[in-house]
């Protein structure tokens, strides 16, 4: 069985911040490492999101050519994920003659087939910047919820809007209110795949949140999407090249483009509550619009905003911890247990400092309870069954809790804080039994033997969250030599 996980593709509009790796990115990295110890086969893919208009809007304020501050920031993007230890399969960059060809393609196929069509709609227009107003470019109120929002799509409800009914609109790039003038766009209308989304949505497995979403979509006719737009940026349509195609339609090619060399079984996505109705409407529409049941996702695992100080982390806005400037102080053992255990998966969770020193006393514990394993003499064999009866039931919570340490790693129960939890629970049950094998004194050694025998399950359990410092504790228990410490810096 092959399990193709994604996590969306980053906008290169800035470094990646903590937000964006405690969301999609190590808890993708974390199932695919899952299935690997457990000897089944994943691929791990994400890409770039290079067309976003928010890539031009950052380069507006760096003074730059959009091209050069996408650059800049992929190659950020792309060293974060390594020094986290987030290890990708494929990453596909939206560029080069093959990749157009494919978007074109599939804009085309749905021209032919009638699932878009060119109509003359409004759209805002600022007549200072002589710009016309959507996605990033767009400011305003969402019709639908009241929130502040962007054109195209609301972070908070989760629902598209056409751009020109946000209320109360203004350029981002100069503040003015635009006029709405009537262009030509092209539009997929949603309704008429009705059926097919519908049977979709009742077989995929998906939070409620995210099922709302659907449900409040379809209780209303399902609306029309812009899904090309006068601009000077993007991939133009074979229709109209004046008209670029919408990034969130792209990027249902881009996730093809991901697509493993071997058959897949089933299809996992990672993404954000931003991100929902894209995943589980748009994409789901276009590919039950070109018949490609294969890329229908089984699963996803969507998490809500990590917050800093009480409000969203935003690389627009530049609210953020920035993940590159964090690693070398932190390190990635501690950058990613953080992240995982306070991850937020069904409700919004605060990065505070306080938080993160509670968690860097987590480590600090792990490595003072197992350098204490390991100072143990322990020449004799493990013998589990001759242990006092307290110890034996110790190691019967050990095996119980690391066994559900793994199951929240794999894609059925899928939960990080949960198995970060496990684990510190097992940890601290192996630092109580170490008190009393300590207290044994010279007729503990086949006890001690039995200490290292737990930590070396919990390493293999922990690979996933930790993989360094997993790496480091189970080359200890083979005999090597102890590093400065298993987790965290200073090895």
């Amino acid at each position: 069985m092959t399990t193709w996980i994604t996590a969306t593709p980053p906008t290169p509009n800035g470094h990646l911040h903590v937000g964006h790796i405690s969301g999609p990115y190590l808890a993708g990295d974390v199932m695919a490492r899952a299935l690997a110890a457990d000897g089944q086969d994943a691929w791990y893919s994400t890409g770039l999101d290079d067309n976003q208009t928010y890539v031009p809007r950052r380069a507006w304020g760096e003074n730059c050519e959009p091209e050069e501050t996408a650059e800049r920031y992929t190659r950020s993007i792309v060293d974060t994920w390594a020094a986290a230890g987030v290890n990708f399969d494929k990453i596909v960059r939206p560029q080069g003659h093959e990749y157009e060809a494919r978007v074109r393609d599939l804009f085309s196929t749905l021209v032919e087939s009638g699932h878009i069509v060119a109509e003359e709609r409004p759209l805002p227009f600022c007549q200072g910047c002589d710009l016309w107003l959507y996605e990033a470019y767009l400011g305003g109120k969402c019709p639908h919820c009241g929130a502040g929002t962007n054109g195209n799509a609301c972070e908070d409800c989760c629902r598209p809007n056409l751009c020109a009914d946000v209320v109360d609109p203004f350029c981002i790039r100069c503040g003015d209110v635009p006029v709405l003038r009537r262009t030509k766009m092209h539009v997929l209308p949603l309704e008429p795949l009705r059926a097919g989304l519908e049977e979709f949505w009742a077989a995929c497995d998906m939070p409620e949140r995210l099922r709302a979403v659907c449900r409040a979509m379809a209780a209303d006719r399902l609306p029309d999407i812009l899904v090309s737009h006068p601009s000077a940026w993007g991939i133009p349509t074979d229709a109209d090249p004046s008209l670029r195609t919408y990034v969130w339609l792209e990027m249902a090619e881009g996730y093809a483009a991901e697509a493993p060399p071997r058959e897949h079984d089933r299809l996992v996505q990672f993404f954000g509550i931003d991100n929902g109705y894209f995943h589980a409407v748009l994409f789901p529409a276009v590919n039950i619009a070109l018949g490609r049941p294969e890329l229908l996702p089984a699963k996803f695992v969507v998490n809500e905003f990590f917050q800093l100080n009480g409000s969203k982390f935003s690389t627009s806005r530049r609210h953020a911890i920035w993940a590159s400037e964090f690693l070398p102080v932190a390190g990635a053992d501690l950058l990613r247990l953080h992240c995982l255990l306070r991850r937020p998966a069904t409700s919004r969770t605060d990065f505070t400092l306080d938080d993160f020193s509670r968690t860097e006393k987590i480590l600090d514990a792990w490595d003072t309870t197992f350098r204490g394993v390991f100072a143990q003499t322990a020449t004799a064999s493990a013998d589990e069954a001759a242990l006092p009866a307290d110890l034996r039931r110790s190691g019967r919570s050990v095996r119980a809790q690391l066994a559900l340490a793994r199951d929240y790693c794999r894609p059925g129960d899928f939960d990080p804080p949960g198995a970060v939890e496990q684990l510190a629970s097992v940890a601290r049950i192996i630092g109580s039994a170490l008190d009393e094998v300590r207290a044994m004194g010279p007729t503990g050694d086949s006890a001690a033997a039995v200490l290292r025998t737990w930590v070396r399950e919990f390493a293999q359990a922990a690979a996933p969250i930790v993989p360094g410092g997993s790496a480091r504790l189970l080359a200890a228990c083979d005999g090597a030599p102890q590093p400065g410490r298993y987790f965290g810096l200073g090895i």
